[in-house]
């Protein structure tokens, strides 16, 4: 399987940015296996493999991996309730 920052930064309660910036600079981070979504103007997505992450993390809880991480940042927002497209509602 396949991250993004974004899923890292969800699974660890972190931004973005911060997960972005340690990928960058800490000599120990997993070198992205692929960039994604690269245009002409953009430079893309990087991915690293799941297994790679959890191995810098010195091992990431399985059950700390969010399979929508927009799922996380609203139910932050919401009281700890996210609200599912189809008006359902995730704890």
């Amino acid at each position: 399987m396949f991250v993004g920052s974004s899923d890292i930064a969800a699974a660890l309660g972190v931004t973005r940015q911060a997960v972005d910036h340690r990928l960058r600079t800490d000599p120990r981070a997993p070198v992205p296996v692929a960039v994604v979504n690269r245009t002409a103007t953009w430079g893309g997505t990087r991915v690293w493999r799941r297994t790679e992450i959890d191995r810098w993390l010195g091992g990431l809880a399985p059950d700390r991996w969010i399979a929508n991480p927009g799922a996380a940042r609203r139910a932050a927002d919401n009281g700890g309730v996210a609200y599912r497209r189809d008006g359902g509602a995730e704890r």
